[in-house]
């Protein structure tokens, strides 16, 4: 083997040694400084810094109807508290069709000071109603009334 070739394959050797050893010791030593001035043949560092995110607030609805079981025709008053919706919000009354799917009624409640709301809903079709209240994608439980 060359003697040259090994000196300066050493001597490479050497310098990337000394280039990791100054990077590692300036960032023991909290040195930005001296971890930019290092020579380039070093590996990149990066440092990412996570932002604390504040827990979210997460929105509820309560619902109650004044009445199990009326007759066709009759009006039930639904009935709730919310929380994480500001005050003047609209809530709409949904419920369950016969083809399985939540549609909104006409019925709709503003949230009043202290969350609290109420809603008089018409209902003309006899059978078990399925209701619940929402404002966006926050739902209330579902309120079942029996319609005679």
């Amino acid at each position: 083997m060359n003697v040259k070739a090994t000196e300066k394959t050493g001597k490479s050797v050497r310098m990337r040694t000394a280039a990791v050893g100054a990077v590692c010791a300036a960032m023991l030593a909290g040195g930005a400084g001296a971890a930019i001035a290092a020579p380039s043949t070093a590996p990149a560092v990066h440092v990412t810094a996570v932002a604390a995110t504040a827990p979210t607030k997460t929105a509820s609805i309560t619902a109650h109807a004044s009445h199990s079981s009326v007759k066709a025709g009759s009006t039930v008053v639904i009935s709730g508290k919310t929380t994480g919706i500001k005050t003047g919000s609209k809530l709409t009354v949904r419920h369950l069709n016969s083809s399985g799917k939540w549609t909104p009624l006409h019925a709709r409640a503003t949230v009043e000071k202290g969350g609290v709301y109420s809603v008089h809903v018409k209902l003309s079709h006899a059978g078990a109603q399925h209701l619940r209240v929402a404002h966006g994608k926050t739902l209330s439980p579902i309120v079942h009334v029996m319609v005679t």
